[in-house]
Protein backbone atom coordinates (compact mmCIF):
# COMPACT_ATOMS: atom_id res chain seq x y z
CA UNK A 1 0.00 0.00 0.00
CA UNK A 2 2.84 2.38 0.83
CA UNK A 3 4.32 1.66 -2.57
CA UNK A 4 1.01 2.51 -4.29
CA UNK A 5 0.79 5.76 -2.31
CA UNK A 6 4.32 6.74 -3.39
CA UNK A 7 3.49 6.01 -7.02
CA UNK A 8 0.29 8.03 -6.78
CA UNK A 9 2.10 10.97 -5.17
CA UNK A 10 4.87 10.81 -7.80
CA UNK A 11 2.27 10.73 -10.57
CA UNK A 12 0.41 13.70 -9.05
CA UNK A 13 3.67 15.63 -8.65
CA UNK A 14 4.59 14.87 -12.27
CA UNK A 15 1.16 16.02 -13.52
CA UNK A 16 1.36 19.21 -11.43
CA UNK A 17 4.82 19.96 -12.84
CA UNK A 18 3.52 19.44 -16.39
CA UNK A 19 0.61 21.79 -15.75
CA UNK A 20 2.89 24.47 -14.34
CA UNK A 21 5.29 24.21 -17.28
CA UNK A 22 2.37 24.26 -19.74
CA UNK A 23 0.93 27.33 -17.99
CA UNK A 24 4.28 29.14 -18.19
CA UNK A 25 4.60 28.36 -21.90
CA UNK A 26 1.03 29.53 -22.55
CA UNK A 27 1.70 32.80 -20.68
CA UNK A 28 4.84 33.38 -22.69
CA UNK A 29 3.01 32.69 -25.97
CA UNK A 30 0.20 35.01 -24.85
CA UNK A 31 2.70 37.84 -24.38
CA UNK A 32 3.82 37.37 -27.98
CA UNK A 33 0.31 37.84 -29.36
CA UNK A 34 0.04 40.12 -32.36
CA UNK A 35 -2.05 43.27 -32.33
CA UNK A 36 -3.74 44.09 -35.63
CA UNK A 37 -5.03 47.61 -36.25
CA UNK A 38 -7.10 48.68 -39.25
CA UNK A 39 -7.42 52.16 -40.69
CA UNK A 40 -6.34 54.30 -43.59
CA UNK A 41 -3.45 56.31 -44.91
CA UNK A 42 -3.43 59.62 -46.75
CA UNK A 43 -0.56 60.54 -49.05
CA UNK A 44 0.13 64.24 -49.52
CA UNK A 45 0.09 63.79 -53.29
CA UNK A 46 -3.58 62.86 -53.33
CA UNK A 47 -3.55 59.10 -52.75
CA UNK A 48 -5.51 57.47 -49.92
CA UNK A 49 -6.32 53.90 -49.05
CA UNK A 50 -6.97 51.18 -46.52
CA UNK A 51 -4.18 50.30 -44.13
CA UNK A 52 -3.58 47.29 -41.88
CA UNK A 53 -0.80 47.32 -39.30
CA UNK A 54 0.34 44.18 -37.46
CA UNK A 55 2.40 44.74 -34.30
CA UNK A 56 4.31 41.79 -32.78
CA UNK A 57 5.87 42.47 -29.35
CA UNK A 58 9.65 42.08 -29.13
CA UNK A 59 10.14 43.47 -25.64
CA UNK A 60 8.81 46.03 -23.19
CA UNK A 61 7.38 48.82 -25.37
CA UNK A 62 8.94 47.51 -28.62
CA UNK A 63 7.39 45.77 -31.62
CA UNK A 64 8.09 44.44 -35.07
CA UNK A 65 5.54 46.04 -37.37
CA UNK A 66 4.20 45.31 -40.85
CA UNK A 67 2.03 47.75 -42.79
CA UNK A 68 -0.21 46.25 -45.50
CA UNK A 69 -1.75 48.55 -48.12
CA UNK A 70 -2.36 49.08 -51.83
CA UNK A 71 -0.74 52.00 -53.65
CA UNK A 72 -1.41 52.65 -57.35
CA UNK A 73 -3.31 49.35 -57.53
CA UNK A 74 -0.36 47.31 -56.24
CA UNK A 75 -0.21 45.56 -52.85
CA UNK A 76 2.66 46.52 -50.55
CA UNK A 77 4.07 45.36 -47.21
CA UNK A 78 6.45 47.74 -45.44
CA UNK A 79 8.20 46.21 -42.42
CA UNK A 80 10.20 47.58 -39.53
CA UNK A 81 10.05 48.34 -35.83
CA UNK A 82 8.08 50.52 -33.44
CA UNK A 83 8.45 51.69 -29.87
CA UNK A 84 6.25 53.41 -27.35
CA UNK A 85 2.86 52.52 -25.99
CA UNK A 86 -0.35 51.10 -27.45
CA UNK A 87 -2.27 53.61 -25.36
CA UNK A 88 0.04 56.64 -25.67
CA UNK A 89 2.76 57.86 -28.03
CA UNK A 90 4.07 55.42 -30.64
CA UNK A 91 6.73 55.85 -33.34
CA UNK A 92 8.79 53.71 -35.66
CA UNK A 93 10.50 53.13 -38.98
CA UNK A 94 9.62 50.83 -41.86
CA UNK A 95 11.33 49.98 -45.13
CA UNK A 96 9.88 49.23 -48.53
CA UNK A 97 9.97 45.67 -49.83
CA UNK A 98 13.25 46.29 -51.69
CA UNK A 99 14.70 48.15 -48.63
CA UNK A 100 15.61 51.20 -50.79
CA UNK A 101 13.24 53.65 -49.08
CA UNK A 102 12.65 54.25 -45.38
CA UNK A 103 9.62 55.87 -43.79
CA UNK A 104 9.11 56.94 -40.20
CA UNK A 105 5.80 57.28 -38.45
CA UNK A 106 4.82 58.90 -35.19
CA UNK A 107 1.65 59.75 -33.39
CA UNK A 108 -0.47 58.91 -30.38
CA UNK A 109 -3.47 56.90 -29.30
CA UNK A 110 -6.55 58.66 -27.97
CA UNK A 111 -9.66 56.68 -27.03
CA UNK A 112 -8.25 53.60 -28.80
CA UNK A 113 -7.52 55.43 -32.08
CA UNK A 114 -3.98 56.08 -33.33
CA UNK A 115 -3.51 59.26 -35.35
CA UNK A 116 -0.12 60.11 -36.76
CA UNK A 117 2.09 61.32 -39.56
CA UNK A 118 4.45 59.48 -41.88
CA UNK A 119 7.63 60.87 -43.40
CA UNK A 120 10.13 59.62 -45.95
CA UNK A 121 13.70 59.60 -44.66
CA UNK A 122 15.71 59.44 -47.90
CA UNK A 123 17.87 62.56 -48.45
CA UNK A 124 16.30 63.47 -51.79
CA UNK A 125 12.72 63.25 -50.51
CA UNK A 126 12.90 63.93 -46.78
CA UNK A 127 9.76 65.47 -45.34
CA UNK A 128 6.25 64.63 -44.26
CA UNK A 129 4.49 62.41 -46.77
CA UNK A 130 1.05 62.17 -45.17
CA UNK A 131 -1.05 60.88 -42.29
CA UNK A 132 -2.37 57.59 -40.97
CA UNK A 133 -5.20 56.55 -38.68
CA UNK A 134 -5.53 53.11 -37.04
CA UNK A 135 -7.87 51.49 -34.53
Amino acid sequence: MERTLKRTLCLLLFMLTCLLVHGAVMAEDGEKAETTLIGEYHWNRGHSGDLKAVFTPTGEGTWDVSFYFDFRDKPHIYTGTAEGSMDGRLSGEVKTENKKRTFSFEGAFSDGVFEGNHEELTPERAGQTGTLTLK
